[in-house]
């Protein structure tokens, strides 16, 4: 981690504190950067960049393209021309065109989209889908749909970039808090499928979307598939006879780790609260649409 740093990117208008982030590896062989976040925080993103002397970004990579991870690139893209972006196949189109992506994720998550801001359009001529990336010994992409169908991981050296594929996760004294990220459309097998497909690569040191970073990502990986099939059991069996309270009540009583909510900074858990009834929607409406 010696040359590797994260960047918060703070949201005063939404209250979210050390929530979403880019990670930046910079070194005498260059410069990468992982999720450059909202198009709200682009000046901030900058300006975090250049008070750590950077001017130069040989590579942008995308773990997804949800707003909170990718809103900005095309504006970072402007700034940055000489930034080759690599992001998944099925992310091209909603790059070049993200009138969809935009208009879903207003119908998700509406006034937070609107907070985040529209993501600007990128030429096709500058990204790339290639999951061998020429950056010192070299970066590999990871094909990892589930939570979103345009997820990636990316491994470098003895670092592992994993977005939101192992949900969310925070560091407490002496343990972690971690909730699934399971938001619509979400489909269960493919989602556990990509959990399997990191198994060569979870020793590494994770460093998650949301938030932070942990040593030991194998103990994670296995916590985070358990959790997740907890998750889907407990909506199962809730399904079409509880509301959201209800179904939230048995996931506090059940999952130890989500438990741990109750630990969260106040702000953190409220937003927590939020996001945790999207990703029981994700599952519940996984079983209404099988």
């Amino acid at each position: 981690m010696q040359n590797t740093s994260l960047i918060d990117l703070d949201i005063p208008a939404l209250d979210y504190y050390q929530f979403i982030s880019s990670w930046i590896y910079y070194a005498p062989e260059g410069t990468f950067l992982v999720d450059p976040g909202p198009a709200c925080t682009v000046d901030l993103l900058c300006q975090r960049l250049r008070e750590q002397g950077i001017d130069r970004l040989d590579w942008i990579l995308l773990t997804h393209i949800h707003l909170d991870h990718a809103g900005s690139i095309g504006h970072l893209a402007e700034r940055f021309p000489e930034a080759g972006i690599v992001c998944h196949e099925r992310a091209i189109s909603h790059l070049i065109d993200p009138s969809k992506l935009w208009e879903g994720s207003l119908k998700t998550l509406g006034e937070v989209a609107e907070t985040y801001g529209r993501i600007k359009p990128v030429p096709r001529e500058r990204l790339s889908t290639s999951k061998q990336i020429p950056f010192a010994e070299g970066i590999e992409a990871i094909d990892t749909p589930g939570h979103a169908p345009h997820h990636l991981c990316f491994a470098f050296r003895d670092l592992l970039f994993v977005g939101e594929l192992f949900g969310v996760f925070y560091q407490l004294t002496d343990s972690f808090y971690l909730r699934p990220a399971t938001p619509p459309r979400f489909i269960p097998h493919t989602f556990l499928e990509s959990m399997d497909r990191t198994a060569p690569y979870v020793h590494r040191q994770l460093c998650f979307g949301h938030y932070g970073t942990y040593p030991k990502g194998s103990e994670i990986a296995a916590s985070a598939k358990q959790q997740l099939q907890l998750w889907i059991s407990v909506v199962r069996d809730h399904f079409e006879q509880s509301d959201y309270q209800t179904i939230l009540a048995d996931l506090m009583d059940k999952d130890p780790l989500f438990n741990r909510i109750n630990r969260l900074e106040p702000k953190n858990y409220q937003r927590e609260l939020f996001f945790a009834k999207n990703a029981i929607n994700g599952i519940y409406q996984s079983f209404r649409d099988s």
